[in-house]
């Protein structure tokens, strides 16, 4: 009887602990999420998250975030032909001055274009990872009690502690 109780609460416990804690790591192509051990997809992900609606914001502004930084690096690289078309620019009548001249703008074009796209992509990453960070938060609350290995004269076995 008692190893049928034992066998019971440390099956309780087990599924107590069991906390499906979410986690993100980068990898060559993006990143890669995982939930406990197990590699889960964006959009099984996305379902989790917007169960909860704080994380849900802060996916959301993650996801705006990404968008506009998609559109400064692809606005980067628009200013990157341009510049190059400016200073490759084989008209007789302009002199090498006058090419560079042609091409300042687009390289400031570039250059802030490309200061853009940094920055929202990483206040993007940093809105994931509050994400999962508050996601996760929710398996962070302890139980009142938890089992404890105890040994004493009757023998081995777990203990619950208050």
């Amino acid at each position: 009887m008692k190893s049928i109780c034992l066998l019971v609460i440390t099956s309780l416990f087990t599924f107590i602990v069991n906390a499906q804690e979410i986690t993100m790591f980068s990898s060559f192509t993006g990143y890669k999420y995982y939930q406990d051990d197990k590699e889960i997809s964006k959009d099984d992900l996305q379902s989790l998250l917007y169960k909860n609606d704080e994380v849900k914001k802060f996916w959301k502004k993650s996801k705006t975030q990404e968008a506009i930084s998609i559109v400064g690096i692809a606005s980067e690289m628009s200013f990157a032909v341009w510049m190059t078309l400016e200073l490759l620019n084989d008209d007789p009548f302009l002199s090498g001055r006058d090419r560079a001249q042609n091409a300042l703008g687009p390289a400031l074009g570039v250059i802030g274009t490309g200061i853009v796209g940094g920055i929202f992509m990483y206040a993007s990453n940093n809105s994931k990872k509050k994400a999962i960070l508050t996601y996760n938060k929710q398996f962070d609350n302890k139980t009142s009690f938890r089992l404890v290995p105890a040994c004493n004269e009757n023998g081995l076995g777990l203990a619950l502690q208050f």
